[in-house]
C-alpha cells in the first residue's frame, strides 16, 4: 500500500469513527470508538515503514480532515439527535396517574405539616400540575403548595400561606377520601362521556379537582372535562342521571328527586319547573344545559331541588309557614304532552333536524294573561339556539300562543 494511501485511509477512517462513536449511544458507540483506535494503530505502524516524515504527515492529515470535517459533523448529529429525542418525548408523553398523585400530594403535605391531610381544602390534578390547599386552624391560615410539570424543571414549589375565614366545616380530611381510586373513576367519567356522545379529545387543560362544593358542603370530585363536568362521591361512584340529557329521561328522575326529599309527585308543591337538554344547540328557555330545576312552594317547605347531568342533586330547601296558589303537581306534567308540543314547535316554525330536539322548558303559572284567581299552568317551550321558535302551550300540548 502507497505511503499516499495509508496517510489518506487514516485521516479519513480516523474522522469518520470518532463521528460516528460520538452520534451513537450505548454499545455501537462503543464497538465504533475500539474499531477505530485498531484502524489507526494499524494504519500508524505501517507508516513507521515509511521515507521520514511520513508519519508527521499522517498526524497532520488526520488532524485537518478532524477539525474541517469531523467537528462540524458531530456537532449537527448531535444537535438534531438532541432536538429529535425532544420532539419524540413530547409526542409521547405519558399521561399521569391520578391515583399515584393523590398518594403522594397527601404525603407532601405531611411532610410540610404535620397533621395537615386533617383540614384538607382542596386537591386539584392536571397533566400540569398537582397542588393542595389545606388550612392551619391554628394561625387561621390556608396553606397552598403544588408540583410543576411544566418546562424543563418539575419540583414542589415554596408553600405559601394567606389569611382565610374558612374552619374545619369547609374541609375534609385524607381519611374522608380513603377509597377514592382516581384511576378507576377516570375510566367511569370517560364510559359516561362517551355514553353522552360528547366528542372532545383529551387537553392538558383536564383536571380533577376534590372538595366540598360551595352551595351544600358536599365532598366531591369533580372531572372538568370540557364542555361537560362529571362528579363522584368519596366511593368513587357517579351519579346515576346520565338518562337526564334528553327530554325521556328528564320526568323520571325529577320523581326520584321530589321523592328522595320527602315530596308527594301528586302534591301541589312545584311553582316552577325548568328544564333543557343536553346539547350545545339547545334553547334558552329553561334551566342550565342538561339540568331540571324545581322551585318548591308547598308541604311545609319553600327552595329549590336540581340535579344537573354528571353531577350529584343540589338540595336547598327551608321550612316555611306558606303555601303558593300558583302550585302544581309533577304528575300534572306528562312526557306526551311536551312530545306534542315539540313536534307542533317544529312544523310551526320550520325548525332544522338538527335543532328538533333541542328542547328547553319551563313550567309555571300562566300569570300574565289569565284573570283568574287560580291560573292555569302552562308550557313554555323552545327549540334550538333560535330565540324565534318558542311558544305556550297547555299541559296536554295544545298550542296557545307565541308571546
Amino acid at each position: 500500500m502507497s505511503t499516499t494511501l495509508t496517510v489518506t485511509l487514516l485521516a479519513v477512517l480516523t474522522t469518520a469513527g470518532l463521528v460516528g462513536a460520538v452520534a451513537t449511544d450505548g454499545t455501537a458507540s462503543l464497538v465504533l470508538a475500539v474499531a477505530t483506535v485498531v484502524v489507526a494503530g494499524v494504519l500508524a505502524v505501517r507508516l513507521r515503514s515509511a521515507p521520514p516524515g511520513a508519519a508527521w504527515a499522517g498526524a497532520l492529515a488526520t488532524g485537518i480532515v478532524i477539525v474541517s470535517a469531523g467537528v462540524p459533523a458531530t456537532i449537527v448529529l448531535t444537535e438534531s439527535g438532541r432536538s429529535g429525542s425532544s420532539a419524540f418525548a413530547s409526542s409521547e408523553e405519558q399521561p399521569i396517574d391520578p391515583s399515584e398523585e393523590l398518594r403522594s400530594v397527601l404525603a407532601k403535605a405531611e411532610e410540610i405539616q404535620p397533621g395537615s391531610t386533617r383540614t384538607i381544602r382542596q386537591i386539584s390534578i392536571s397533566q400540569n400540575w398537582t397542588q393542595m390547599r389545606f388550612l392551619d386552624l391554628t394561625r387561621g391560615e390556608e396553606v397552598s403548595f403544588q408540583y410543576s410539570r411544566v418546562g424543563s424543571t418539575h419540583e414542589w414549589n415554596t408553600p405559601s400561606r394567606s389569611s382565610t375565614p374558612s374552619r374545619a366545616a369547609d374541609a375534609f380530611s385524607a381519611a374522608d377520601i380513603a377509597g377514592l381510586d382516581l384511576r378507576a373513576a377516570t375510566t367511569k367519567v370517560d364510559g359516561a362521556i362517551a355514553t353522552l356522545g360528547v366528542k372532545r379529545t383529551a387537553s392538558s387543560s383536564d383536571d380533577i379537582e376534590i372538595g366540598r362544593r360551595s352551595g351544600d358542603q358536599r365532598l366531591v370530585a369533580t372531572f372538568d372535562r370540557s364542555p361537560i363536568e362529571i362528579e363522584v362521591d368519596p366511593s368513587g361512584a357517579l351519579p346515576d342521571n346520565l338518562a337526564l340529557a334528553k327530554t325521556g329521561g328528564m320526568l323520571p328522575i325529577a320523581e326520584r328527586l321530589l321523592r328522595a326529599n320527602g315530596f308527594d309527585p301528586a302534591a301541589r308543591v312545584i311553582d316552577r319547573l325548568e328544564y333543557r337538554v343536553f346539547a350545545e344547540n339547545v334553547s334558552s328557555v329553561g334551566s342550565g344545559k342538561g339540568t331540571v330545576e324545581l322551585s318548591i312552594a308547598g308541604a311545609g317547605r319553600t327552595g329549590k331541588l336540581a340535579e344537573t347531568v354528571g353531577k350529584f342533586p343540589e338540595i336547598d330547601l327551608r321550612p316555611s309557614s306558606s303555601s303558593s296558589e300558583t302550585s302544581f303537581p309533577l304528575s300534572a306534567v306528562r312526557y306526551e304532552g311536551i312530545e306534542k308540543a315539540r313536534t307542533d314547535l317544529v312544523q310551526r316554525f320550520s325548525v332544522l333536524p338538527i335543532d328538533a330536539f333541542a328542547l328547553g322548558l319551563r313550567v309555571s303559572a300562566d300569570t300574565r294573561t289569565s284573570s283568574r284567581v287560580t291560573p292555569p299552568t302552562v308550557m313554555e317551550v323552545g327549540l334550538g339556539p333560535n330565540s324565534s321558535a318558542e311558544a305556550y302551550y297547555a299541559l296536554d300540548g295544545r298550542f296557545l300562543r307565541t308571546d
